[in-house]
């Protein structure tokens, strides 16, 4: 029987939770906006009638956003796959080679980020993730630059010890799991072919 050359597609929840924390902001701005925009557009006001389909055509596009945000949250995933492990997400997505990767342990979110010793923001972000056990992997270097991937990704999804990823998933074990059997699998037949010179 074949084994199976890739895991399974587990959430991001980190990821998932910084959305989670951003589209409704836009979807009230975009409420605000369309409702002045018909008070603007039908009522007695001061203000110029001409700015009113501005304003509801603003207010449209943030709603139509914070309904695309919605959905996006279930866009991040990370899979490990037969020799890489790949980072899923809606606006970006990168191959972590299992060359990179030093070591991946289980921690948890409140040994890794003590809310006594972090900022309030970065505290109130973690509060529904303390308690849970988080995937880190700890790597040799990041696949691309820190800086670029530090705008798409928070601030929680970085090991604070040194180079490497926090991987918040609703089940850590198997996706530990699976990371560690294909990781092995690569290495055997990387082994292998060293050894016999190929």
């Amino acid at each position: 029987m074949k084994r199976s050359s890739s895991g399974k597609r587990h959430p991001l929840l980190m990821y998932r939770r910084s959305l989670d924390r951003l589209w409704p902001s836009i979807f009230l701005s975009g409420a605000i906006l369309l409702v002045s925009g018909i008070y603007v557009r039908y009522a007695q006001t001061s203000i110029e009638k001409t700015e009113a389909p501005w304003l509801i055509i603003s207010g449209a596009l943030l709603l139509i956003l914070s309904f695309f945000f919605v959905f996006l949250r279930y866009a991040a995933y990370v899979q490990s796959r037969s020799d890489h492990l790949r980072f899923v997400t809606p606006f970006f997505q990168m191959r972590i080679s299992y060359r990179r990767i030093r070591s991946a342990h289980p921690a948890e979110i409140n040994a890794l980020f003590p809310p006594q010793r972090i900022s309030g923001s970065l505290r109130s972000f973690l509060e529904p993730f303390y308690g849970q056990t988080a995937v880190v992997l700890e790597l040799n270097g990041y696949p691309m630059p820190k800086p670029i991937l530090r705008l798409f990704l928070t601030p929680a999804m970085f090991y604070p010890q040194a180079e490497g990823l926090v991987l918040l998933v609703p089940d850590w074990i198997a996706f530990s799991s699976e990371l560690d059997t294909l990781r092995s699998e690569w290495m055997t037949t990387l082994n292998r072919r060293k050894s016999s010179g190929l």
